[in-house]
């Protein structure tokens, strides 16, 4: 199911180097002797060794049978101001460039706080999205979906399962990394959300993939760009707002 990035993720980031370095710590401080992306997740374990990368709180093939909530994403960082890594950790992406690959695979079971499902603020319309934010290196990956469940002033963006393009709307693959931030919304991003499972019910799952280009969002003229390759699995929490 999504074994093409699990236990990739000590290999691909021993190494790797950033001139920007880390803008902020996770909430429980882990260091980079904890696997990638530590904030709070379930006994994530240590870093295995090189060549023996399985580690424990890495979802397997029963995850979906599980009910457990997940999520992959391969980034490819384009090379640039702030962004440098040796050369076992260069490939090469956005047709002809080079860029620095990453790979977050992550369990967000039971982690509630990582979700925003309801209807606060926007009552009767419901919205979802997932942030998670990690220490090391320091990032935060946003999934926005937007209202699910629209009203008659605010129109749903994710009304179904489906393909859904890059736009400058939901839904939205977000990620700040390296002092530096990119979004599906910038102009220039260009890929798909494909929704397989759509739900708006607490227990319901709300899983799919996402692959494409996403461009970072700032006011320079020369902006870097990133590819992404992600699936995800989520479980609905209880909803806020009482919807």
């Amino acid at each position: 199911m999504k074994g093409m990035l699990s236990c990739l993720i000590t290999v691909l980031l021993a190494g790797f180097g950033c001139s920007g370095g880390a803008n902020g710590a996770a909430d429980d401080g882990r260091t980079n002797s904890d696997s990638v992306g530590t904030q709070d997740s379930r006994a994530p374990g240590d870093v295995p060794a090189p060549g023996d990368a399985t580690g424990e709180g890495t979802p397997g093939d029963d995850a979906a049978a599980a009910g457990e909530s997940w999520y992959n994403l391969a980034l490819r960082l384009e090379q640039g101001p702030g962004i440098t890594c040796n050369a076992s950790k260069q490939v090469g992406c956005l047709s002809g460039k080079t860029c620095c690959e990453l790979v977050f695979d992550r369990d967000l079971t039971g982690l509630t706080t990582k979700f925003s499902f309801g209807s606060t603020h926007i009552a009767p319309a419901i919205a979802f999205a997932m942030s998670d934010t990690m220490a090391s290196p320091f990032a935060v990956v946003t999934l926005n979906f937007g209202i699910l469940v629209g009203t008659a002033d605010k129109p749903p963006s994710t009304p179904t399962s489906g393909e859904y393009p890059f736009t400058g709307f939901e839904p939205e693959v977000e990620i700040t990394i390296y002092n530096k931030n990119y979004t599906s919304k910038s102009e220039g991003s260009e890929g798909t959300f494909n929704i397989t499972d759509w739900s708006v019910t607490q227990g319901g799952l709300f899983a799919g993939t996402f692959a494409g280009s996403i461009v970072q969002e700032t006011d320079k003229v020369e902006k870097l760009g990133a590819e992404v390759e992600g699936e995800f699995h989520f479980i609905l929490p209880e909803p806020q707002g009482g919807q």
